[in-house]
């Protein structure tokens, strides 16, 4: 399936800075890169990654690339959730067989009552959803992908069983290239950063602390970074 990932367009000043979807509009513009869409866009051929609030893009500048997909997984969370269902009946309503599906906590947390709340979405990725959405996108069954709840040809909500964490990093590609593929890095400086923030430290979540946990790989990934982000050691160590 050809596959959009998109952080959608926001509405009401829910911006999706500092990685997480602020639940505050705040006073100066700062975001992270959307690692959490960027590592199954790296895993899915062909792909196309919009991080829609950063590049200040609205509906209409996303449109003509929703006409050219046949799958559209957008990430969402607890305080833009109303806003994200809006650009999925949007979304739809441009084009009614796209396949729309949602990732991040609060899909996680709530699968059903998100899609219940949302009738145009028509799957949600729980927890460690990058193979999930890439058995999607290759076409795989629902039923038999692990990881996801949907709506079958029934209307009816099935919630299939949970994927196993990932341990092994090593599976998973470098998302640098689908940045400068994607991404304007400009959009990314804010407030007093002359340059983009890079986080080397494991994440806080324990649930999802296996997904930064590079072990061995990590000084040579620090390195490959820096090179691939073309940014001198200085700047990027932050000395």
């Amino acid at each position: 399936m050809k596959t959009l990932f998109l952080h959608p367009p926001s509405f009401g000043g829910y911006d999706g800075g500092a990685g997480a979807r602020y639940q505050m509009k705040r006073e100066v513009r700062s975001f992270w890169y959307p690692t959490w869409l960027a590592q199954p866009a790296a895993l899915v051929e062909d792909s196309k990654l919009i991080d829609a609030p950063p590049h200040r893009l609205q509906f209409e500048d996303i449109a003509p690339e929703v006409h050219n997909r046949d799958l559209v997984v957008m990430h969402t969370s607890t305080p833009s959730f109303k806003s994200d269902v809006k650009v999925a009946d949007m979304i739809k309503s441009l084009k009614p067989d796209i396949k729309i599906g949602l990732i991040g906590a609060k899909v996680a947390v709530e699968p059903e009552k998100s899609l219940l709340a949302a009738p145009a979405v028509d799957f949600v990725a729980r927890n460690e959803f990058d193979f999930t959405i890439k058995e999607v996108a290759d076409g795989r069954a629902w039923s038999n992908v692990k990881g996801i709840s949907y709506r079958n040809k029934e209307g009816a909500i099935v919630h299939n069983d949970d994927r196993e964490v990932l341990e092994n990093m090593d599976a998973l590609p470098w998302v640098t290239p689908v940045y400068k593929r994607d991404l304007t890095i400009e959009n990314y400086f804010g407030g007093y950063l002359k340059h983009p923030y890079i986080s080397f430290t494991p994440a806080a979540d324990a649930n999802h602390a296996a997904r930064f946990a590079y072990g061995r790989r990590l000084s040579e990934d620090i390195v490959t970074v820096c090179a691939r982000s073309r940014m001198s050691w200085r700047k990027c160590s932050g000395q």
